[in-house]
This record gives structure tokens, C-alpha cells and sequence, in this order.
């Protein structure tokens, strides 16, 4: 089971995207299941300045992903399909409230321009992952200290490997431009592997088209040679981004860190034994007998 958390969508506003456009987004849909790639995430990326519907929940997400499932379902019977939003900052004051977002998208991406934005998405924003622009120079340096701050939160680094596999005639057509785009790309993918310890990355392909696909050898090879073993590579596109989507299920179906397991419909059964539910033995419960009122453990008999 393999994963990619960024394909983009075709439109970057919420104009439609056109008959073309789609027929692409559905090739390189196809052809990334075809490379062993079963969950696959459809990126809609936006500016913090064009306005979101937030009055209209329905409106809020463009990716229509059970007609695109039901048109891929003969050709790609095992796909899951999984919704994203990256929201492109440089200035968080701008950026509209993510709690009106968050119920809409799988996945919440944030990609800062500045160090302030990130140092910001860091501490005060609650999403799943950080992206950063690997094929511009980064306009500041990635520091120990606030890439650890963000793993310990639980965020995830992503790196887009399209930018690198196309050579200049699949993503630009100067070869001098490509050369400096592959020169900031393995810096500032090195940068970010040395200050996160080679954790918390995701490796997702950020492909336009299907020329600009590969499969998890290739992948694995690209990661080896930026000096990552071959356990972590692994886990840059199996572990991590499996995480990235659970956290995201879990932002929908979890309350204050309380989840239910299971069929919904056992959730206060009248049935259950209540003895058995409040005294079961090896877990800590509070005695109301005591005088303190303290955790207690109950004795094993």
C-alpha cells in the first residue's frame, strides 16, 4: 500500500476547471494506480488572498471525488481517493479561520513564504502538514529548533519529487532555468533533511501530468542518494503519509482526544453489564469513598 498526498487539482481558484483539464487530472490518476500508488490525495492549493465560500460548507471544497471515484471505478477498483488543501501565507493575519475549513478537506496543508509565517503555522496553526517551495531558493534558513517544534506537534514535512524527475523539456522548456531549479531543490531538500534528522517527511510526486509520475523504486533510489537509509525512505512514503491521513480522519471523528471503535450503534447500549464497565480491573479509576478523592489502581484478585 503506497500513498500520494499531492496531485494537484487543475484549478488553483474556484473557476471550474475545463473538460481538458480534468481528462488530465483522471491519466494521471490512473497512471499513479497503475505504479502501485492506492491512495492517492487531490491538492487544491490557494492563496490567502482569494476568498473561500466559508458561508456555504458545500461550496468550500471544488473536488468532486465521488464522481471522479465512479468514473475510476472499472479501470482503479482499489482507489481511494482523499481531498487536501494547502493554503499558500506570508502573512497569517490574512488567512481565514481554519476551523471552517478543517471539517471540509482530508488533509490541511500550509505552505509559508517567509520565516515568520512558518515559525506562526508552527506554533498557533492546527494542521497536518508543511509545505514548503522546493524549486525557488528558500528566503530563510530551516533551523533545528523550529522543524523540531513541528515534529513534536506531530506535523509533516513534504517534499515534491515532480520538480526534479521531468528535465527541462517536462517542466520548463530553458534548460539554464531547470539547472538552477535542480540546484535549489536538492539545497533546500538537504537543508530540510538536516534540521528535521531525516523525521517527519512525506515524499509526494506534486504531478501536473502522468510523464511526471514515478513508481516507489525510483523514489526510493532519489531518497538514497540525498543520504536517507533505506528504512526511512520507506517510511517517507508508507509510515508518514498514512499517519498525515489519519490524523486528518481523526480531526473529524475524534473529540478531545476520545474516539469510538467499532459499530456507533453499541455506543450506550442499555445491555451492558455496568458492573464490568465501571470496575474493570488493571485501569486506574477515581474512588469516591476515598478522602482525597485520588487515582486509585484496583487490586488484582
Amino acid at each position: 500500500m503506497s500513498y500520494d498526498l499531492n496531485i494537484p487539482w487543475p484549478s488553483n481558484t474556484y473557476k471550474p476547471p475545463t473538460e481538458a483539464e480534468v481528462l488530465n487530472l483522471v491519466n494521471t490518476i490512473i497512471t499513479n494506480y497503475s505504479l502501485g500508488i492506492t491512495h492517492q490525495v487531490i491538492n487544491f492549493t490557494v492563496n490567502e488572498l482569494v476568498k473561500i465560500p466559508v458561508s456555504n460548507q458545500d461550496a468550500v471544497n471544488p473536488i468532486p471525488t465521488k464522481q471522479l471515484l465512479a468514473k475510476l471505478k472499472a479501470s482503479c477498483p482499489n482507489l481511494s481517493l482523499f481531498t487536501r488543501l494547502t493554503l499558500v501565507v506570508s502573512d497569517l493575519s490574512k488567512m481565514q479561520a481554519m476551523t471552517k475549513l478543517q471539517d471540509c478537506f482530508d488533509v490541511i496543508a500550509i505552505q509559508p513564504m517567509n520565516e515568520k509565517a512558518l515559525q506562526l503555522t508552527i506554533m498557533n496553526i492546527e494542521c497536518d502538514v508543511i509545505s514548503l517551495d522546493m524549486s525557488n531558493r528558500l528566503p530563510f534558513f530551516l533551523k533545528f529548533k523550529t522543524i523540531g517544534s513541528g515534529l513534536q506537534k506531530g506535523l509533516k514535512f513534504e517534499i515534491s519529487y515532480s520538480q526534479i524527475v521531468s528535465g527541462p523539456k517536462g517542466y520548463q522548456n530553458d534548460a539554464v532555468s531547470y539547472n538552477l531549479l535542480k540546484k535549489n531543490w536538492f539545497n533546500n531538500v538537504l537543508q530540510l533533511i538536516r534540521s528535521s534528522r531525516s523525521k517527519g517527511l512525506v515524499v509526494s510526486s506534486g504531478a501536473q501530468n502522468p510523464i511526471q509520475l514515478r513508481n516507489a523504486n525510483d523514489i526510493l533510489i532519489l531518497l538514497k542518494t540525498l543520504g536517507l537509509d533505506n528504512s526511512r525512505a520507506k517510511a517517507c512514503i508508507t509510515s508518514s503519509p498514512e499517519s498525515v491521513l489519519v490524523s486528518g480522519k481523526l480531526r473529524h471523528k475524534s473529540h478531545k482526544q476520545v474516539i469510538s471503535v467499532g459499530d456507533e450503534n453499541l455506543i450506550d447500549i442499555k445491555s451492558e453489564d455496568s458492573e464490568k464497565k465501571n470496575n474493570v480491573g488493571g485501569y486506574k479509576r477515581k474512588f469516591l469513598e476515598t478522602p482525597t478523592g485520588r487515582l486509585l489502581k484496583k487490586k488484582k484478585v
